[in-house]
């Protein structure tokens, strides 16, 4: 074979060599990224979704949104009937006395019983209340201020409404919920309750306040000795 034909047999061999040389690099190279960035990918996932897993309400909202207003309260020597399931009653029984009303008459929600306004009104009347005050919450699964789905807690709230005997109208009433999902606990229910109260008593303004539950369930409290 002539010198320059073998020259060019070996330069277009070496040339071809070369070439599949960088394309199996590019290859590799191009494989490195897309491993890379899938890692990369992967990683944001797994973070963002612990992220969600790990979430909670922001401390500063975590306070219960309550409101409620009176256009009658009930003085410390008339007798009160209170209605309601066994939790919320012991709150507000204590609740009451510790503002020194003293005529009480608790009755508790029997079960799962739905509230019968006129029974309770003519329980009242027979046992001499001037006023009614009817305890009720609600839990629901959905509907909380900043979670739509609460999975296995839940959206609580507490309703306190009074009724006169008088006229068997609404004289009171106040609410309170927490604008999360919560555990459902008589923590939160004492919590609650209190809140609902105050709000009603006018002891502190309806909304969303950072105002402890534990205030709430002190506020307006007076020793007996300064009472007049």
């Amino acid at each position: 074979m002539p010198l320059l034909v073998h020259r060019v047999i070996l330069f277009s061999h070496n040339t071809v060599e070369e070439s599949s040389i960088r394309n199996v690099s590019l290859v590799k190279r191009r494989n490195g990224i897309i491993v890379a960035l899938s890692l990369a990918g992967l990683l944001s996932v797994i973070l963002l979704g612990e992220g969600c897993a790990s979430k909670h309400p922001p401390a500063a909202i975590r306070f219960p949104i309550t409101n409620g207003f009176h256009t009658l309260l009930p003085t410390e020597q008339q007798r009160i009937l209170i209605w309601g399931e066994r939790t919320l009653l012991n709150v507000t029984e204590e609740w009451l006395r510790s503002h020194h009303y003293s005529y009480i008459l608790s009755h508790p929600q029997i079960g799962d019983s739905a509230l019968d306004r006129e029974a309770v009104l003519s329980l009242a009347t027979e046992q001499q209340a001037e006023f009614v005050l009817l305890l009720e919450r609600d839990e629901l699964k959905t509907g909380a201020l900043i979670e739509s789905h609460c999975g296995p807690r839940f959206n609580i709230s507490v309703t306190v409404r009074g009724l006169a005997l008088v006229s068997r109208e609404t004289v009171f009433r106040g609410s309170a919920y927490y604008p999360h999902c919560v555990d459902r606990t008589n923590e939160v229910y004492e919590n609650l309750t209190c809140q609902a109260l105050a709000t009603t008593w006018g002891f502190r303004p309806s909304g969303q306040l950072e105002i402890p539950s534990s205030l709430a369930c002190t506020s307006g409290q007076i020793p007996l000795s300064t009472t007049r």
